[in-house]
């Protein structure tokens, strides 16, 4: 039987999703039905595509909450060892998850971690003259440090669904897996040639972001955008922008003619409130969903929304 490209790339994501998967069983659930533990809701929503009703699917993070900083509670955590399959997404993104996840695959759960399987790229730094005025002190980070904010790449949700399938094909043979993964791939290249479309509007010299953390390399990488600036320095929401960086960011605006900030539905906006409040009563905040799906009613509540809506508001403030 022909294979057909997507179920090629499905048997050769499956050779490296079995190298870096734990070995040993997994916990398995209290019945047969699959238990799949998802960190985030945007994981969630992947996870809950492909495995469909031949399964559950549990997100630790709530909506609207920072996966950075967010801490499992002891039933997450006993929920997390017994789980058939956890997904994260590694890369650093579940900073406070760090020991729970440790300790599940110490005691042979499967944990498979999807942003290393997507080919990461570096956090994308802004410009040279951004950096020149950050310097390279306590708000610097390594450049080859890589972007866990995969997700904001459609493409790339597609390729980590199909690791995602793989891997439960790998634990649980014989499930629909595979089928459905291929109709959730279509989907996102149906949502990445709809976001092309919408930030087609965008003049070119209107193309340039200034966001809260850099967690929006992937989207500018893809659809043709310049990171210039950020309010909080690096790819964690954790660090604290000091008074300088602050006051330089201001100046990149004012040079750049930028006077749109980024802000996160799962972060305060008062940062960036204050970055714009020195710039003057024309620039706007505009908050985006990046860490976290949003509620019932906020066109966010699936992965292909949420990106839809980004890329509908993104286009609004530039274009």
């Amino acid at each position: 039987m022909r294979l057909s490209p997507r179920r090629r790339l499905v048997a050769s994501v499956l050779c490296l999703v079995l190298a870096l998967v734990a070995c040993g069983e997994a916990g398995g659930s209290a019945d047969d039905e699959v238990l799949v533990v998802a960190t985030t809701s945007i994981l969630g929503d992947i996870a809950s595509e492909v495995v469909g009703g031949e399964g559950r699917v549990e997100v630790l993070v709530p909506l609207g909450v920072d996966s950075h900083d967010f801490a499992p509670s002891a039933r997450q955590a006993s929920l997390v060892a017994t789980a058939d399959l956890v997904v994260a997404n590694g890369l650093g993104l579940e900073e406070s998850m760090a020991d729970v996840l440790d300790s599940a695959r110490a005691d042979g759960a499967a944990v498979l971690e999807l942003a290393p399987l997507v080919d990461p790229i570096p956090f994308v730094e802004p410009e040279d003259h951004a950096r020149s005025e950050h310097g390279e002190g306590e708000d610097a980070h390594e450049h080859d440090d890589l972007d866990p904010h995969f997700w904001n790449d459609p493409i790339r949700v597609g390729r980590a669904a199909l690791a995602l399938a793989a891997s439960l094909e790998e634990a649980s043979p014989g499930g629909a897996w595979l089928d459905r993964v291929e109709d959730f791939a279509d989907e996102m290249g149906a949502t990445d040639e709809a976001i092309a479309t919408l930030v087609g509007d965008v003049p070119e010299d209107s193309r340039r972001l200034v966001t809260n953390h850099e967690s929006f390399g992937y989207f500018a990488a893809r659809y043709g955008f310049e990171l210039i600036g950020v309010v909080i320095p690096g790819g964690s929401t954790l660090a604290e922008p000091s008074s300088a960086s602050l006051a330089a960011l201001v100046e990149i605006m004012e040079s750049e003619g930028v006077r749109v900030i980024f802000a996160e539905t799962s972060q305060p906006s008062t940062l960036a409130e204050a970055v714009a409040a020195e710039l003057g009563d024309d620039v706007q905040v505009v908050e985006l969903f990046t860490e976290s799906l949003g509620p019932p009613g906020s066109g966010a509540e699936t992965i292909a929304a949420m990106l839809l809506t980004n890329a509908e508001r993104i286009t609004t403030a530039l274009g």
